[in-house]
């Protein structure tokens, strides 16, 4: 198995003080990427607790693990058939290599720099870019299986795209059959790269005429997340653009959320949220539905980072 993560593993006496989200992360990062072991059970990963000092009571540690492996199984429900391990009552089995289920294996390792921060910190150095670039990427490529009668066109600025947001701006409404706004100074408009803007979902008519079911999102990749359930901000963006109808605001992720976290993020973005299970469930429209072009780039990616995981 991985190491034990070096974050949210505290002590855990009469009361359960892990982070169950990176317990889970941290079973499923380890029988994707930990490729000497080809299957482990609940016993073990109660006896790494144990022999790390985390637990004393066996039972006790037990009792949280078996929360985890069924939030596994519920996880594997949402990817079905396209799942990389099997869970049993008492047992994960790998049945895949990460390579083969690229962006399950990429989301999942973005969610263990939750977990491992001094690994993070030392494989990812500051330029964050083509992480948020291929995540996008990853974004675009499941609503395209996921919408098929819907259009999805990234928008954000990147180093490789430095796009002016006056002309994303110009090229939006032009998608959408809408007029550019006139209330928004040039000051706004040059001091922004793409106002929180990365991907634009929408189902388009032919006449062309707006007022269409749209969708702005943010492609949220890092730690941060969380700060950004406010972007786009769909204020600005109604002074951008002339919206016959009030757009909505979409937010994707690449962690996997609880059904009461889900539930409560939702609210803070008021509008569409993707979590990870949410993004690999185009699996089931269509296994094996990313690119080979983009499979490739995940694969040379991540190699380098999955080689420098903390193991034991």
């Amino acid at each position: 198995m991985l190491a034990l993560p070096d974050n949210g593993m505290s002590r855990s006496i009469t009361k359960h003080n892990i982070a169950f989200e990176y317990l889970c992360d941290w079973i499923e990062g380890s029988i994707l990427f930990d490729e000497t072991e080809d299957e482990f059970s609940v016993t073990d990963v109660v006896d790494v607790l144990i022999s790390e000092n985390v637990y004393d009571e066996p039972y006790f540690a037990e009792e949280i693990v078996l929360a985890a492996w069924n939030e596994l199984a519920r996880r594997v429900e949402y990817v079905r058939p396209e799942i990389p391990f099997a869970v049993t009552d008492s047992e994960l089995k790998r049945i895949n290599s990460w390579h083969t289920v690229p962006a399950h294996s990429f989301c999942v390792l973005l969610s263990l720099s939750q977990c491992y921060k001094t690994w993070w910190d030392c494989v990812s150095g500051r330029d964050r870019n083509e992480q948020g670039e291929l995540f996008e990427l990853v974004t675009q490529e499941s609503l395209q299986e996921q919408f098929s009668d819907w259009q999805v066109k990234r928008t954000g600025w990147s180093p490789m795209n430095p796009t002016r947001l006056q002309e994303v701006v110009n090229q939006t409404a032009k998608w959408l059959g809408e007029t550019s706004g006139n209330n928004v100074g040039e000051r706004t408009i040059s001091k922004r790269k793409d106002a929180g803007l990365d991907l634009l979902l929408f189902r388009p008519f032919p006449d062309q005429r707006g007022g269409l079911p749209v969708y702005l999102m943010q492609c949220a990749s890092g730690q941060d997340w969380a700060t950004k359930t406010n972007q786009p901000n769909i204020g600005l963006w109604g002074k951008l653009i002339d919206f016959v109808t009030p757009p909505q605001k979409a937010l994707a992720i690449p962690f996997a959320l609880s059904d009461d976290d889900f539930r409560e993020q939702s609210v803070l973005v008021q509008g569409l949220l993707l979590d990870r299970y949410r993004l690999l469930a185009a699996a089931k429209k269509r296994e094996g539905w990313e690119s080979s072009s983009l499979k490739d780039r995940i694969v040379r990616w991540a190699t380098p980072r999955v080689n420098q995981l903390p193991r034991d």
